[in-house]
């Protein structure tokens, strides 16, 4: 199997799909940012349910807020990006067993290379409810960081997920 090959079947598994359409532009209008850090920003939303019974999903943005290109080797995006819900009384949310095969600190294939140029960002939807124990009423404090190749932590906005 090819190496491309493996990647898209990496990611379709995570429900991410690839295709050759146009590159997306993401919008970025109204949404909450964490910090700057090395001109980066990452902030978290979460997706408009179409129906009631929808279990909740995030959107989460990383854009470049910097004058030059920033270009990063990323691992499977799950293993990028750090996810930490809570409950209300901030006592943590533990992941589904689904969650934890997909959260495994270990990305599976190889680095994928994301490049942004100033003012460009790149958007990922995660199944949070799908991901955590989220069967509960109440609220869940949601925030997503990840660590730059330098080694400084990136965070996002935190969000609060009504359930």
């Amino acid at each position: 199997m090819s190496r491309l090959r493996r990647v898209h079947n990496f990611l379709a598994n995570m429900g991410l799909i690839l295709t050759d359409d146009p590159p997306k532009v993401v919008d970025t209008t109204g949404r909450e940012w964490g910090d700057a850090v090395g001109g980066l920003q990452l902030s978290i939303r979460e997706i408009a349910k179409e129906d009631p019974q929808q279990l909740a999903a995030i959107s989460v943005v990383l854009r470049n807020v910097g004058s030059e290109v920033k270009t990063l080797r990323i691992p499977g995006w799950l293993s990028f990006y750090q996810i930490d819900v809570k409950r209300a009384d901030a006592t943590p949310v533990p992941p589904t067993s689904y969650g934890k095969r997909l959260l495994k600190a270990e990305p599976a294939g190889e680095d994928i290379e994301l490049s942004l140029a100033p003012g460009n960002a790149t958007e990922t939807d995660l199944p949070i409810a799908t991901l955590f124990e989220m069967n509960a009423a109440g609220e869940y404090r949601v925030r997503v960081s990840c660590r730059l190749p330098e080694g400084e932590p990136l965070t996002s906005n935190e969000l609060i997920i009504r359930v």
